[in-house]
């Protein structure tokens, strides 16, 4: 059987099979393995009995089926024949939204409509059997007359991958959708992607006067939305406008965005908006570090890989803020064409940290217990980040005589409790109880405070293993005149025209850490203008320069 598009085109092509042929296809399809002979005999003397209707039904929703439908995805790649069984495993083991929004387009064709989706994820919150909601679309009356259709359509497909040449005229668009779909609770308080949301929105309204900004949030994140947006909403009134559903297709209806801005790979709802959408790819890095990913964060990984490709494929262009990762993971792990690829680069957050008014350095010391002279990591601690060699390192630099005389802390924006890390970190702490109290963790700070942190910090360390892009801290650091240490990796090469300048060192090697942990205490006053200088590009620029390129690509998409 060619491939289909939705499961119900499978099951349409499926019913009008008979005997042994309908047995056969029906059970490659949703089983993938051959009937065996009892088993022929068995469905032959059903289909006597009773209509194929049934039969599938029967067959789909079996848990030999359920036991296809919950393997999770072996590659990001899919398969270009993939069987009905493949299809229902790329929403199966999803959130309720995604497999309430999927189910529907799936069997029916089509968005849910407000009261169904409504009915629908209520029964599956409560802990209704999702095979048993597979059944009950099945068995819907509207899905049994899409089956009696002579053909039907491939419905609902809204996006291609067609590139669009670069035109002299372009089409004037006013209204800006910012899709943050997330399928359950996000703080973007501390998060890189809030911070590049905010710097783009306000890039956006400074360099455009007739851009409204759409920012389309599931229930769940509204609030948390409203907070972060609130600065800007307050400086450029009636221009930011932030809803939210956990119905895309209300979300079509009633949100004006001409195109969207899609901001992390893993917002699958965006499959289902019906605008033109630009993704942004910030990295795949769970197949940057594929072993350390998948061992520690399996369920994560399978849940991006189910719709990763899927959601970049029917994006009208995707933004990486690298060539590193636009040639290794848009173009080398997704093999996205390389026309509908685009690197737009980040800029040094000036106008957002001028917002921040300075907090008085003896009052902010004693708001984190900040007494003594600090470096600082502000980060999340994922796995790549290579906190534990940073740790590491600086419990030697610590031991040394002029380290000890230093009294240097480290300060991280994160806490190490329950990170999966942990259990490497421990022994690392209980074996240099005399450093210990010098490394301390303060949580997730208010994006208010951070220029502080900068401002009175020795130095900034930036130890990470890689980053899509050169990494936030490094001009953020050098935005508040902190210089900084920093790990010499290629997407840094990209826009540093001299590491030495930021004392680069080998990100696996404690030694080469350890070394720029001294260097940096020691140099840090003389370090300021041959970084600035190494790094003067990308410090010229701006976040209206990035809003800008976005804004052309935008109008080249609407087009």
């Amino acid at each position: 059987m060619t491939q289909q598009h939705r499961v119900i085109h499978i099951i349409h092509a499926i019913v009008r099979l008979d005997g042994h042929e309908f047995i056969r296809t029906l059970y490659l399809q949703f089983l993938h393995r051959e009937p065996g002979s009892h088993e022929y005999q068995h469905y032959l003397g059903l289909l006597a009995a009773k209509n194929k209707h049934a039969v599938i039904g029967e067959v789909m929703c079996s848990p030999e089926a359920e036991t296809l439908y919950k393997q999770p995805h072996t590659s990001l790649l899919p398969d270009p024949h993939e069987s009905a069984a493949c299809l229902i495993r790329h929403f199966y083991p999803s959130d309720s939204l995604f497999f309430i929004h999927a189910l529907y387009n799936e069997m029916l064709g089509r968005n849910p409509d407000p009261e169904g989706l409504g009915l629908h994820l209520k029964a599956v919150q409560k802990g209704f059997h999702r095979r048993r909601m597979l059944l009950e679309f099945f068995n819907s009356a509207e899905c049994k007359h899409l089956l009696t259709l002579p053909h039907i359509p491939h419905i609902n497909e809204y996006h291609k991958t067609k590139s669009t040449p670069v035109q002299v005229n372009h089409r004037v668009v006013h209204h800006i959708g910012i899709f943050l779909g997330y399928p359950h609770p996000l703080a973007l308080e501390g998060e890189g992607i809030g911070r590049f949301l905010y710097r783009l929105t306000e890039g956006f309204l400074s360099s455009h006067a007739h851009v409204h900004i759409h920012i389309a949030t599931t229930e769940y994140n509204y609030t948390n939305a409203e907070h972060s947006f609130s600065a800007l909403k307050f400086r450029f009134p009636g221009r930011i406008h932030i809803t939210k559903s956990n119905n895309i297709e209300w979300v079509n209806n009633y949100v004006p965005a001409e195109v969207w801005i899609v901001p992390i790979v893993s917002l699958e709802l965006a499959m289902f908006l019906n605008k033109p959408y630009i993704l942004c790819l910030h990295d795949m890095v769970h197949h940057q570090f594929k072993e350390l990913y998948f061992s520690m964060h399996a369920d994560f990984c399978y849940r991006v890989d189910r719709n990763a490709y899927s959601l970049m494929n029917q994006a009208s262009a995707i933004v990486s803020n690298s060539q590193y990762v636009r040639a290794n993971h848009a173009i080398g792990f997704a093999k996205m064409p390389v026309e509908k690829t685009y690197v737009i680069r980040m800029a040094p957050p000036v106008n957002e940290y001028q917002s921040f008014p300075l907090i008085d350095e003896g009052t902010f010391r004693q708001k984190y217990n900040l007494y003594y002279p600090y470096i600082v990591f502000p980060t999340v601690l994922r796995l790549h980040k290579n906190f534990e060699r940073l740790i590491a390192a600086f419990i030697r630099f610590r031991q040394t005589h002029d380290g000890y005389r230093s009294g240097l802390h480290l300060v991280f924006t994160d806490q190490l409790h329950q990170n999966p890390k942990w259990a490497e970190v421990a022994p690392l702490l209980q074996q240099a109880p005399a450093v210990r109290n010098s490394i301390l963790f303060v949580g997730r700070i208010p994006t208010s405070d951070l220029p502080s942190l900068y401002k009175y910090a020795v130095g900034t360390i930036v130890p990470t293993l890689f980053e899509g892009s050169c990494p936030f801290p490094i001009l953020e650091s050098l935005t508040m005149d902190t210089p900084v240490a920093a790990a010499n990796i290629e997407v840094s090469n990209e826009i540093i025209t001299d590491m030495s300048a930021f004392l680069a060192f080998n990100p696996y090697s404690i030694e080469e850490i350890e070394a720029s942990i001294r260097a940096l205490w020691t140099h840090n006053k003389h370090l300021l203008h041959r970084q600035k200088a190494a790094l003067s590009g990308a410090m010229q620029r701006t976040w209206n320069d990035a809003a800008r390129e976005y804004y052309a690509l935008i109008q080249q998409v609407a087009k």
